[in-house]
């Protein structure tokens, strides 16, 4: 929670300047990014240093976020010994966007072995506690929103400029669909009035966002929504696969699936949707849903993944028919 002993606490931490590392989880999204940049830039602010590692690369159409060059990316050679060396000096481990340690993958060792004092900020269910300072609070639709509120809380509002405000709200915005998803709450537009008020640009962020195709791009998402898309269940469900070969007919990147699953609420019934993509030792799946459907809950049952209620990822080992056959028939019991 974001209260007053965590608010103390943390700023008992930051009395004095500190070695900072910001981590955040696998293929970062806009949210991850946003609320670490903005972290970040407010940490040099109050006189720290910090650095912000990525334990994976993050797709390129977030380049745009300002700070994004500093970003060490675990997985570039060029920045893996810097990164190290950064966790090694580190005298406070920042946490945001996730919560749990081995979800960062190959820094999960070096996380686990530091004893920097560690600093959670995150909106997802089923934290760890593994940190001296815990702020976790499932109310909050994005953990720009969170960081937001923390900053505000420490006294610190004056702080946020327009490089900060930009950053958060495009975190926010990410994470609440631009104020279309359930999870958009009187807060949300309370903590997005206050980043506009100190300079976040809405026009610049929804332009960077959304208009982020190239033809390749716009061509496989035709394809994809015109071959692939598939309604079952009464039409209450519908899912995309999309397979290794087309993969390789669209030379897909990193990032290139990024919405997909939202065009089949465009159908009227569609209550739950799903893309399937195929990958080398697995098919990854990205859930959706409307209202009272808890993808978070059967994602973490059925698939080995979890995230939050209308909106998780997940994996199966199985082949992609038998997933797709495992997944059509167990999705029956979500709308008993």
């Amino acid at each position: 929670m974001i209260n007053q002993a965590n608010i103390d606490a943390l700023k008992a931490l930051l009395s004095s300047p500190k070695k900072c590392v910001i981590v955040t989880h696998p293929r970062p999204d806009a949210d991850a990014i946003g609320s670490s940049l903005g972290w970040k830039h407010y940490l040099e602010k109050k006189g720290h240093s910090a650095s912000f590692i990525s334990p994976t690369h993050y797709t390129a159409n977030l380049n745009w976020i300002k700070g994004a060059e500093s970003i060490l990316d675990f997985e570039d050679e060029k920045n893996n010994k810097v990164a190290k060396q950064k966790l090694a000096e580190a005298e406070i481990i920042f946490f945001l966007d996730f919560n749990v340690i081995t979800r960062a993958e190959k820094l999960t060792d070096l996380l686990l072995a530091s004893t920097a004092p560690k600093v959670l900020i995150d909106h997802h269910q089923q934290p760890e506690n593994f940190a001296v300072i815990t702020f976790s609070d499932t109310t909050y639709a994005a953990t720009a929103e969170m960081i937001y509120d923390v900053i505000e809380g420490a006294g610190d509002e004056a702080l946020i400029d327009p490089t900060i405000a930009e950053n958060l709200y495009a975190g926010l915005v990410a994470d609440t669909g631009f104020f279309q998803h359930p999870n958009t709450t009187p807060n949300v537009f309370k903590v997005a009035a206050g980043l506009l008020a100190h300079g976040a640009s809405p026009d610049y962020v929804s332009d960077k966002v959304n208009n982020i195709f190239d033809e390749r791009r716009l061509h496989y998402f035709g394809y994809a929504l015109l071959e692939k898309l598939k309604v079952v269940n009464d039409g209450k469900v519908a899912y995309i696969s999309i397979g290794q070969s087309d993969a390789r007919k669209f030379n897909l990147q990193l990032g290139d699936n990024e919405g997909l699953v939202n065009y089949a609420f465009k159908i009227q019934t569609v209550q739950l949707s799903v893309v399937f993509s195929e990958e080398r030792e697995k098919v990854k799946i990205s859930f959706r849903s409307k209202g009272d459907i808890d993808v978070n809950a059967f994602a973490r049952k059925y698939f080995e993944g979890g995230g939050h209620k209308n909106a998780s990822g997940g994996k199966s080992l199985l082949s992609m028919e038998e997933t797709e056959k495992k997944f059509i028939e167990l999705s029956k019991e979500l709308f008993v």
